[in-house]
C-alpha cells in the first residue's frame, strides 16, 4: 500500500499540556492526528521505537513540527522517522593540512 509524508504541528495541542505529561500526551496526539488523515482505526497505528525515543526527548520539549512517514499495509498504518536525504551528514573524509605533507607524500619524495 501506499507512503505517506505527514508533518504533524504538535505546539498548539501540548503547549496547553502539563510539562511533566507531554510525552505521553505528544504520542497520543500523533496516534489520532495519523488515524485521522489515513482514516484508520487508532488501534490500528504503529510507531516506531525510534520515533518514540525521539519525541520523548526532542519533540515533546521543544514542541517543533515533525514530519513523519507513514505506510500502510492491511489496515494497519506504521509510523516511522522521515530522514531526508540531502540533509543526512556525509562521512567525514579526512583531508590533509595544506602546510604537512601526508605520509605518502613523503614516502614519493624519498623515492
Amino acid at each position: 500500500m501506499p507512503n505517506k509524508l505527514i508533518t504533524i504541528n504538535m505546539r498548539r495541542y501540548l503547549v496547553t499540556q502539563p510539562r511533566n505529561k507531554r510525552a505521553r500526551k505528544a504520542i497520543r496526539f500523533i496516534v489520532e492526528r495519523v488515524s485521522h488523515l489515513t482514516k484508520t482505526n487508532p488501534e490500528n497505528v504503529r510507531i516506531s521505537m525510534e520515533l518514540n525515543s525521539l519525541v520523548i526527548k526532542k519533540y515533546a520539549k521543544k514542541l517543533m513540527p515533525l514530519r513523519v512517514n507513514v505506510s500502510i499495509e492491511k489496515d494497519i498504518a506504521t509510523v516511522t522517522q522521515f530522514v531526508d536525504r540531502k540533509e543526512e551528514p556525509k562521512a567525514a573524509v579526512a583531508k590533509p593540512a595544506a602546510g604537512k605533507p601526508t605520509a605518502e607524500a613523503k614516502k614519493e619524495v624519498k623515492k
